[in-house]
């Protein structure tokens, strides 16, 4: 293929030019296996707050992992790690409907941004819900919060440890990770991480701290699974390019096999799968997503990839969009909520479409 890197820095000067952002990087995997990256106005390695990539890098991707080896299972019960979880349905939530997130938490977290770490958490445990686990899909930051914690009780260790050991040092993402200002290891100066917003809840400029207002305030407790990770594109590139190759880079096996299908394919349509949807059920049998990943979503992919295409956006303005069947992905991390965050995600979802498209464009 002819990589356009001047088709590139046209698009994100037109962004700059709406005012999307003005500020990004971003970054391509091809499909003889090589990498890109476009960096506007900021360089490459640049740290951003990567928001709800956290959800997938590394929260669900560690939940495969364990899956895959057998150490938990879609139909593992979530009170058998959490049992001082005490909704309705408590005896019926799998890790199918956390991954799936399709448990019908109504409650937008940053409603519960004002009350103490614990109390947040209690609010999760004790919420009663109008539907059945599996009835609807339903996105939102409670599954991923409750599958943190799971695999913190699984394995003793904390997300931060847990994305080190089996990511971040394999794939050699040296610059990932919680609390990049101040942990021991890889510390981050201030100057090389991009703000994300000047916040009016916390009354200051947003740099190097979590910027989604519930994880922070639960990072008082443990670094939670839903936002909260910092990376940089050439460490993302590493870890989408790990799960492309089905849990390999440069021939070394990071993840069993299997990974890779689990991305792409409808978690919903799967065969061992279908008991977690109530019977009679139509709204969650429509919804497109694999387990861990979002699926197919024009929305943010664009038009030019395949059914299998899987990916994630982040609300800070990050995107992962990657397809296994051209063997590539394309990767965005920028400023959108800097200053400060617009009403919805509209335009920084048609940057991403357009971006998607015309790289994948390029392959055709």
């Amino acid at each position: 293929m002819q990589f356009n890197e001047d088709a590139i820095q046209k698009l994100m000067q037109s962004a700059k030019d709406q005012g999307v952002f003005d500020k990004a990087v971003a970054g391509f995997v091809l499909p003889d296996g090589t990498q890109r990256v476009v960096e506007f106005n900021t360089p490459r390695d640049t740290v951003f707050d990567i928001a709800s990539l956290t959800k997938v890098c590394p929260t669900s991707t560690l939940a495969l992992r364990y899956i895959l080896e057998g150490k938990l299972a879609v139909n593992t019960r979530v009170v058998d790690y959490i049992p001082e979880l005490h909704t309705n349905y408590r005896d019926d939530i799998c890790i199918f409907h956390l991954l799936t997130h399709s448990l019908d938490y109504r409650v937008p977290m940053k409603t519960l941004r004002t009350l103490p770490a614990k109390e947040i958490l209690n609010a999760l445990f004790t919420y009663q819900f109008e539907k059945a686990p599996g009835a609807d899909f339903n996105y939102g930051n409670p599954a991923s919060v409750l599958l943190g914690i799971i695999l913190n009780r699984l394995t003793g260790k904390s997300l931060q440890d847990l994305g080190r050991e089996q990511f971040f040092e394999p794939l050699g993402m040296t610059r990932s990770g919680w609390d990049p200002l101040t942990r021991d290891f890889n510390r981050i100066a201030k100057t090389q991480i991009m703000p994300t917003e000047i916040c009016a809840f916390r009354g200051r400029e947003i740099q190097g701290e979590i910027h989604d207002e519930s994880a922070w305030v639960l990072r008082e407790l443990f670094p939670v699974g839903s936002a909260g990770m910092f990376s940089c594109i050439p460490d993302l590139l590493n870890f989408v390019q790990m799960v492309l190759n089905d849990g390999t880079l440069n021939n070394v096996r990071v993840m069993p096999e299997g990974v890779l299908d689990l991305v792409s394919h409808n978690a919903f349509e799967r065969p061992d799968c279908r008991q977690f949807i109530p019977k009679g059920t139509t709204e969650t049998a429509d919804a497109c997503t694999a387990l861990g990943w979002e699926l197919n979503a024009s929305k943010f992919m664009g038009t030019r990839v395949s059914p299998r295409a899987f990916g994630k956006t982040g609300f800070t303005g990050a995107s992962i969009v990657a397809d296994p069947i051209a063997g590539a992905a394309v990767v965005l991390l920028s400023n959108f909520t800097y200053p400060h965050r617009e009403p919805n995600a509209d335009r920084i979802h048609a940057f991403r479409s357009r971006i998607s498209d015309a790289f994948f464009g390029m392959l055709l």
